[in-house]
């Protein structure tokens, strides 16, 4: 029977890393060795270090300013840590905690493993994180700018939205027991989960679930070269996407095959392959991957033989052989 540390160590690194990074968090807080809103990345967190730096241009010296500037671009390190501490933690729910840590775990381990979206791929699955993260934050920021600076978002559910989300597009016919009792389709999870967190907490739980799943929307639509809200229309990109090639003469009558349960979206053929240089510095193999899109199918970095489409028959016959008649394309009678 395998260890604790050697079940920790089979864990994928995302996954690894936010689930030891939490439990640490949370157990951090209990202990009362660090405030809970040390973690926050809130408006009223970060103004009172905004303004110290106008104070200090309008009458400080140099020293001032610089060490006012500092200062307020050190608490950027909450852009991180707001994804540490789960939504039960803020609501003395302890069993909520564990709940969120478990589910983050469960959805995140199967989107990274080998079996899942991201095929056991780091550094794509960190690319996958860093631009829903970078979303879901400046998504947090635009709604207490303009419309309600005191909101606090619990930045770990809504990327717990986020994973539930982009899961339940991967494995759209899939049947689960909601909360145990009520069989739904995979493709419909979001949708309950949003009911149940209006349920619990009303409309802050309904505005943190719909962040996350939104942040994961926008992160398909770049991943698929779509534009938001157009590529939700029927048929948006058919002229992209549908085989429009003549039959030839003789040939049987082509039968559109009905695929079984939910079809695919544009943007659910693929996702996002991390850049060149995030690679490097992770020094992984960057043939490991490719990148589908509505448009076009991109291989991987450099190439790899495994993942090149597949050659298509040429017309011209080999030496000494005849060539078969192809014929024209039309139709008899045109």
């Amino acid at each position: 029977m395998p260890s604790l540390a050697e079940t920790i160590r089979s864990f994928p690194p995302v996954t690894r890393f936010f689930t030891i990074t939490s439990v640490l968090s949370c157990i951090a807080c209990s202990m009362q060795l660090v405030r809970p809103s040390v973690f926050f990345f809130s408006l009223s967190e970060i103004e009172p270090s905004w303004y110290m730096v106008k104070v200090a241009l309008a009458n400080g010296t140099v020293f001032e300013v610089v060490k006012s500037i500092l200062l307020f671009l050190l608490q950027s390190y909450r852009c991180f840590t707001s994804f540490l501490l789960p939504s039960g933690y803020f609501y003395n729910s302890d069993i909520e905690a564990v709940l969120d840590i478990y589910f983050f775990y469960t959805f995140a381990n199967h989107l990274e493993s080998f079996h899942g979206k991201f095929h056991g791929n780091f550094p794509d699955c960190l690319w996958f994180t860093l631009v829903t993260g970078t979303s879901i934050i400046l998504l947090t920021l635009a709604y207490g700018l303009t419309i309600n600076s005191t909101q606090l978002f619990i930045h770990h559910e809504i990327m717990l939205s986020c994973l539930t989300y982009y899961w339940s597009r991967c494995s759209k016919d899939l049947m689960i027991n909601f909360m145990g009792v009520i069989p739904v389709k995979a493709y419909y999870l979001p949708l309950f989960n949003i009911f149940l967190k209006m349920v619990a907490r009303g409309f802050s739980g309904f505005l943190d679930s719909f962040i996350g799943i939104f942040a994961g929307y926008l992160y398909q639509c770049i991943q698929s070269d779509t534009i938001p809200i157009y590529n939700l229309f029927p048929d948006s990109y058919l002229g992209y996407t549908s085989n429009n090639a003549g039959r030839r003469v003789g040939t049987n009558t082509i039968h559109t095959k009905v695929p079984e349960g939910i079809e695919d979206a544009i943007f659910d053929k693929g996702y996002l392959k991390a850049p060149l240089f995030l690679y490097n510095i992770l020094k992984y193999p960057v043939q490991t991957s490719t990148r589908e899109t509505a448009f076009r199918h991109k291989l991987s970095y450099g190439g790899s033989p495994a993942y090149k489409p597949k050659e298509t028959t040429s017309d011209v016959s080999p030496p000494g052989q005849k060539s078969a008649f192809k014929g024209s394309g039309r139709r008899l009678g045109d």
